[in-house]
């Protein structure tokens, strides 16, 4: 094999890394750039890109000039094109799906990122055509390679990625709400669930809450990052405030000192994209905002949360249940009829049952809260997401499925029945989903067709849209609202309670789900 084909290959593979390396900085800018850092972690994502990119691509060109041998093939400029032509819409695609999740200068530098990825294309097309003219010697083509290697350390180094501080809020007194929370956040529920799925009378619980809450669609921020999506409900503001993303975090402590909170998307995940399997799954670090039921709190409201998502650190309000693991709770004629629907769906029948019962304990502890007069319960479930993603009949044949989702949903209905009754009549109750479940899209269906992707029948992946359910006194009972967003769930919920609205909270009072009548007596207050 020729000099040339190996300087071709392993020089794309080691830019290919040094663009990997500068994503993703991109995605973290709260992790200090040093000089450190950067003179580290060059040669350890430009030795990667040539060990995952590079040797497959010398591999493959190596069969290839075996069945169609040419004395000289310099494949360089269309290597480096093809590399930046991507890198220029991978990046353009991160920008689109982060805008949420990025500070507005770290996004703006991105966006800049995909426009010089496009111009580098531009160059390397230019650059090979002056070296054609020059004489193409082997000297120049080295320096051409050199060069367009190096195009991703200038942009890195020239153009760091803006430091990102995320807005730290303790918990302050808001005030004495004037009557009690109590907010469900019911996983996979949608407007399908709703208004089709439990049409029938033999949801009566789910039925109230379609003919006498307040509702309106809730529109996920992309991408679909589940904890980030929870704990903007919580806290009334989007991730790139209060810096929640992923369900875990990466340590790469060789060259950042930081924990990196986000991956760039790519086609195929972003599992590969650290160097050198040197970096470490943490837990992602806690909000750094104050989610509304520690401000509750600190405000003299008793308090009790169950298994609400996110990384919320030390929070003392968090109730960890201890989960017996038989269903002890669950009513016997429909635990059997579930274990029996669970029988012929060997595949993660242990997870889904754990949820089940877990779901269940749950329940009994709000359920004991709510009686025993505390003023503020948050409470999670997650079986019917999980039973409709991995069990959800898309076809007439799915028979066993169908009977199986019938019975969660007839257990999920009687879950919030149990809450529905603990809760007297003056408690404010909120219903949230912040994303709703879809079946595969065509590209998820093409890499199926090809033996890849997974096999769920439904997933949030799409950002599809949850429900925001409002009832209580101030509600408007039966109203259809526009849609809205998941930070607007903590505004509205402190306008209900006659509190006023933190300042740093990004979403809105949602009015158009208030009554007239309780807008004009009560006037919005902000404050810090």
């Amino acid at each position: 094999m020729k000099l040339h084909t190996w300087i071709d290959a392993l020089g794309t593979g080691a830019a290919t890394g040094l663009i990997a390396e500068v994503l993703v900085l991109r995605m973290n800018p709260e992790v200090t750039q040093t000089m450190h850092g950067v003179l580290v972690g060059i040669p350890l994502w430009a030795s990667w890109g040539m060990l995952m990119v590079g040797v497959p691509l010398l591999i493959g060109l190596a069969v290839f000039d075996r069945f169609r041998p040419k004395a000289e093939r310099w494949l360089a400029p269309v290597l480096f094109t093809i590399l930046f032509v991507v890198a220029a819409v991978l990046t353009a695609v991160n920008a689109k799906l982060h805008a949420q999740l990025l500070s507005g200068p770290a996004h703006r530098v991105l966006v800049q990122d995909s426009v010089g990825w496009g111009i580098a294309a531009i160059l390397a097309v230019a650059a090979a055509g002056a070296v054609r003219r020059i004489g193409s010697g082997r000297g120049w083509r080295i320096a051409f390679s050199i060069v367009m290697v190096a195009l991703p350390v200038v942009r890195l180094t020239t153009s760091p990625t803006p430091p990102r501080q995320y807005l730290e809020v303790e918990p302050q007194p808001l005030g004495v709400p004037s009557r009690k929370l109590l907010v469900i956040g019911l996983e996979g529920l949608d407007a399908k669930v709703l208004l089709a799925d439990a049409a029938s009378a033999s949801y009566p619980h789910l039925a109230r809450l379609r003919e006498e809450g307040a509702r309106a669609p809730l529109t996920p921020h992309r991408p679909y990052l589940r904890w980030a999506l929870w704990t903007s409900v919580a806290t009334g503001t989007y991730p790139g405030r209060h810096g929640v993303k992923a369900h875990r975090g990466w340590d790469l402590p060789l060259v950042f000192s930081e924990t990196l909170r986000l991956l760039p998307w790519t086609p195929e995940g972003s599992r590969m994209i650290l160097p050198w399997g040197l970096s470490k799954l943490v837990p992602p670090p806690p909000a750094t905002v104050a989610p509304l039921w520690s401000r509750l709190e600190i405000s003299g409201v008793t308090t009790k949360v169950i298994g609400w998502p996110g990384s919320w650190g030390d929070d003392s309000s968090i109730q960890t249940e201890v989960v017996d693991g038989v269903g002890a709770g669950l009513e016997p004629s429909i635990r059997a009829s579930l274990e029996a629907a669970l029988e012929p769906l060997p595949e993660r029948r242990s997870r889904i049952w754990s949820a089940i019962v877990r779901d269940q304990t749950r329940v009994e502890l709000a359920v004991d809260a709510l009686e025993a007069d505390v003023g503020n319960v948050w409470i999670h479930f997650d079986t019917l997401s999980l039973a409709r993603r991995y069990h959800e009949p898309l076809r007439p044949r799915h028979t066993r499925e169908r009977l199986f989702l019938e019975l969660v949903m007839e257990l999920v209905d009687g879950q919030l029945g149990e809450l529905l009754r603990a809760a007297d009549d003056q408690t404010l109750i909120a219903v949230v989903s912040p994303f709703g479940l879809a079946p595969p899209g065509p590209f998820e269906r093409i890499k199926r067709l090809f033996g890849g992707g997974e096999s769920w029948h439904t997933s949030a992946e799409g950002s599809t849209e949850g429900l925001f359910i409002l009832l209580g006194e101030g509600v408007d009972s039966g109203r259809r609202v526009s849609s809205v967003n998941p930070p607007d769930v903590a505004p509205t919920l402190c306008y209900l309670l006659g509190l006023p609205v933190a300042q740093y909270m990004e979403g809105s009072v949602v009015v158009n789900a208030v009554t007239p009548s309780f807008l004009a007596e009560h006037p919005l207050r902000v404050v810090d």
